[in-house]
């Protein structure tokens, strides 16, 4: 049973390498950006990363949940 489906877990692995914009995200992972944006939505939701303003940008990082999360979906 997978706890959260692969694109998720794509986008939290890819946060986990260096925080980073969506549009960034989008582009290291070819997403459509809109699809990224959801994906973010629902993870800053379930509290596994968190939102940071940086240069003017919303810059996404994990939260301490989801650094254990990646730990026990790895």
């Amino acid at each position: 049973m997978e706890l959260i489906g692969s694109t998720k877990k794509r986008i939290l692995l890819e946060i986990a390498k260096r925080p980073s914009h969506g549009y960034q995200l989008a582009l290291s992972l070819t997403l459509p950006l809109s699809t990224v944006y959801g994906h973010l939505s629902d993870l800053h939701k379930l509290g596994l990363i968190e939102k940071k303003i940086r240069n003017r940008q919303i810059i996404y990082d994990l939260t301490e949940k989801g650094k254990t999360f990646i730990k026990m979906i790895q």
